[in-house]
């Protein structure tokens, strides 16, 4: 199986003792999806991702500005099949800020302010790991 894991980075190595190892190759939100783009899929089995920014992304966005967690969805999606068949295995999704989920999926903005990651991600369960780290998983097809 493979897809998105969404982590907190307090929940990874070396922050965390027995967190979660971090995937070699760190890139930026844009980079990603930038790549994502491209005609010839850029990835391969050897590639262990771990994708940044992307809550930067969207507080920089407006409140009301649905349409960049749209496009991110909908590239994301496009790709799937092309992530699911170059066998990468757990991209990681590392977010600095806390993940939430009740009646929404968000991620705390601070001062009481949420930012639903739901138009992108939908609403993952919390799993948590025999450590005691907490992470959410959801399949490349977002589902």
């Amino acid at each position: 199986m493979s897809g998105y894991i969404l982590i907190e980075e307090g929940m990874m190595q070396p922050h965390k003792t027995n967190g979660i190892r971090p995937n070699p190759i760190r890139m930026g939100i844009l980079g990603y999806m930038r790549e994502l783009r491209h005609e010839v899929f850029p990835f391969t089995q050897e590639h262990r991702l771990m994708i940044v920014g992307l809550e930067d992304v969207l507080l920089a966005a407006s409140a009301t500005d649905r349409e960049i967690p749209l496009f991110i969805r909908r590239t994301l999606a496009r790709k799937a099949t092309d992530l699911e068949s170059a066998n990468l295995g757990w991209v990681q999704v590392v977010f600095r800020r806390s993940l939430k989920r009740a009646d929404d999926f968000w991620l705390d903005a601070g001062g009481g302010r949420r930012l639903t990651l739901r138009p992108i991600f939908n609403s993952p369960m919390k799993e948590t790991d025999a450590f005691g780290n907490d992470y959410y998983r959801i399949g490349f097809n977002l589902t």
